[in-house]
């Protein structure tokens, strides 16, 4: 039987600022892992996704619940009573996205369960379960709120472009959604379901952050990188103007501009810069940006530094150009180092983000903390090299995995065979951030003037306490080696 509706007759409630509310909605964000501990302390940052698409549906009365603070799932099913319950997440949260719609289906069978989201869109195989009604398959806005109308109006779901649903037992795949052309028809995220969270919300050392988005893809095509697959190999952006009147809605010295390369149209930044400039705003940014688009305009990063660019995450991935190749980087060393010494220059703290091998051994790891402190890294962060479900990187490696368990595609395990024997080699993984974060008299200094706070300085310890303790990285492989299928 094809299930068009959540079950009864669609729900009506009163006008709300002027809209007619038809329905109940609950977007959720799942919890990490609870069996492993720590990581995923690091970031943990507002689900701009499920703000973007709360705001899509303004005709509906919708809820946000935040699992990683929050654990009233099923109390918040009872109270709020959704018609509809939307789940997104990475591939290490499937296990507990799953988790999740199972858990609402046993509470009330009646209630749709979608999902979304990087995973769902590249692997829509792994919900193929009789508790998820249905999955969105790339950008949410329009086709959520085109399930949303068909689950109030009871109508053929096999008419939504876009997305995947049970019928009759099985999984059915509808045609493929176009993207939306311009970002700029997109709306605003509904920052203001996430209110009551917003103290708990953090990144490394960043209090209360506000995340923004003003552009989505990226024109590269490193291999081991499932954005541009998502994204079609297709660059948009949100028009300056726009980006403006999404700062003037957070309420946070703290901006993070979630872009891929935030300097891929240096026209387009250069205009924020001006717009953001003209406007006196006193906020403090992190972006993302390649090596190349710094280098290629050292004066950018000057002008955003004389605004508030605080902090820069560079990918430089490997140290050796040799490596670089190895995984289609499309950049070098020589121009990492001048990245990194104009970000120097500015006063800018360089985030630097490396990708650990698992065939490395311990000259490797010895050479790379040596890199590391040699090129003054403010932030350095260390990836395991991981095959990501839905990129052909993971159907070359599908055969050598040592696991499936998902719980651990988290970049801090190797779900491939390492080199050292796995004990030593997370020995030296631990090893990587215990010889080159940040020191004690460094972390005071910033405490003493202000950029960090004490309990920023509190939470810093707490997550380093995990990443350089090898035994927390070695219960991540305990429990893959127990349930290799999650």
């Amino acid at each position: 039987m094809r299930r068009t509706q959540a079950g009864g007759d669609a729900f009506t409630f009163p006008h709300q600022h002027g809209i007619l509310i038809s329905m109940k909605i609950l977007l959720v964000q799942p919890n990490a892992s609870e069996t492993i501990v720590g990581f995923g302390s690091m970031a943990q940052t507002e689900p701009l996704a499920l703000e973007i698409i709360a705001a899509s549906v303004p005709e509906h009365e919708v809820k946000i619940l935040d699992l990683r603070f929050d654990p009233s799932l099923g109390s918040t099913i009872s109270s709020f009573g959704p018609s509809l319950v939307g789940v997104t997440g990475y591939t290490p949260d499937v296990p507990m996205m799953l988790d999740i719609c199972q858990r609402i289906k046993s509470q009330d069978r009646d209630i749709m369960t979608v999902v979304g989201g990087y995973h769902a869109t590249l692997c829509p195989q792994d919900f193929d379960r009789d508790f998820v009604d249905a999955i969105v398959m790339g950008e949410g806005e329009i086709t959520f709120r085109e399930l949303a109308d068909a689950v109030e109006r009871g109508r053929d779901l096999g008419e939504i472009e876009g997305i995947a649903y049970r019928e009759s037992g099985k999984q059915v795949t509808n045609p493929q959604r176009e993207m939306a052309t311009s970002l700029n028809s997109l709306p605003l995220p509904s920052r203001h379901l996430v209110d009551h969270y917003r103290e708990q919300y953090h990144l490394h050392f960043w209090e209360s952050p506000y995340s923004i988005e003003t552009s989505r893809g990226c024109p590269y095509h490193c291999y081991f990188c499932a954005v541009w697959r998502f994204h079609r190999g297709k660059c948009r952006f949100r028009s300056p103007e726009l980006a403006l009147e999404d700062i003037r809605m957070t309420r946070s010295r703290n901006i993070l501009f979630v872009d891929d390369n935030f300097l891929q149209d240096v026209r387009r930044a250069e205009r924020m810069y001006e717009l953001i400039r003209a406007e006196g705003m006193e906020n403090e940014y992190w972006i993302q940006a390649r090596s190349d688009s710094i280098v290629k305009r050292p004066d950018l990063i000057e002008k955003w530094a004389s605004i508030g660019l605080k902090t820069v995450l560079i990918g430089l991935e490997k140290a050796s150009d040799e490596e670089l190749a190895s995984i289609d980087k499309r950049t070098s060393v020589k121009t990492n180092e001048r990245a990194m010494e104009i970000l120097r220059e500015n006063g800018v703290d360089i985030w630097g983000a490396f990708i650990v091998g698992p065939e490395w051994t311990r000259s490797d790891f010895d050479a790379l903390i040596d890199y590391v402190l040699r090129m003054e890294i403010t932030v350095p962060q260390f990836t395991v090299l991981t095959p990501i479900p839905g990129t052909a990187f993971f159907q070359e490696k599908h055969e050598e995995l040592t696991t499936h368990n998902y719980q651990v595609f988290d970049f801090l395990h190797s779900v491939l065979p390492t080199k050292l024997p796995i004990e030593e080699f997370y020995s030296n993984m631990a090893r990587l951030y215990s010889s080159t974060t940040m020191g004690r008299r460094e972390l005071m200094r910033r405490v003493r003037s202000g950029e960090i706070s004490p309990q920023s300085l509190k939470r810093l310890k707490e997550i380093l306490k995990e990443l350089t303790n090898p035994q927390a990285y070695l219960r991540g492989s305990q429990i893959a080696w127990e349930h290799p299928h999650g």
